[in-house]
């Protein structure tokens, strides 16, 4: 394999594993919320303290 494939598929499967866990939340969010009884709007709470636990990871 040369050097631009492999720097390919390396920033494919980069691109893929950032937004997996968004995705795989939102289509799991429905079920989530009917087991614990929740109500639609603790989804942005939700996707907020995710968002800030990775900034702050990314920080420090």
């Amino acid at each position: 394999m040369s050097k631009r494939t492999i720097l390919t598929t390396l920033a494919f499967l980069a691109f893929i594993s950032l937004g997996l866990p968004n995705g795989l939340l939102g289509v799991s969010w429905p079920s989530i919320r009917a087991d614990f009884s929740l109500p639609l709007d603790r989804l942005g709470l939700l996707v907020a303290v995710t968002t800030a636990g990775y900034i702050w990871r990314q920080v420090s």
